[in-house]
């Protein structure tokens, strides 16, 4: 892992450092990283919904685990699975499509 060891001051107004602050907090960034980023040109992609879609990702994965220790008690429901795989089915074209908006 790099380490930072370097500081970098700059001198900004204060409405420049709450426009830098902000954009930094809406693409859910360390200033500085949001900072570092603008600065040696490299993009920022806000993928919006994709905490919606990792909350539902781990709570298929809870439904999965759930489902594996009934499954090894010789209790699983034909129809649970059923529901899992179209949350699943679900959740896997929302990714897909969050995919093809930050290409």
């Amino acid at each position: 892992m790099r380490k930072r060891n370097k500081t970098l001051a700059i001198r900004c107004t204060d409405d420049e450092y709450s426009r830098v602050h902000r954009r930094a907090q809406e693409h859910k960034m360390k200033l500085s990283d949001y900072v570092l980023r603008c600065a040696l040109g490299k993009k920022i992609i806000v993928a919006e919904g994709l905490t919606d879609v990792v909350r539902q990702q781990k709570a298929i994965g809870n439904n999965l685990n759930q489902l594996a220790r009934l499954a090894n008690q010789g209790e699983v429901n034909v129809i649970d699975l059923k529901r899992l795989a179209d949350e699943y089915a679900t959740v896997t074209a929302m990714i897909a499509d969050v995919l093809r908006e930050v290409k």
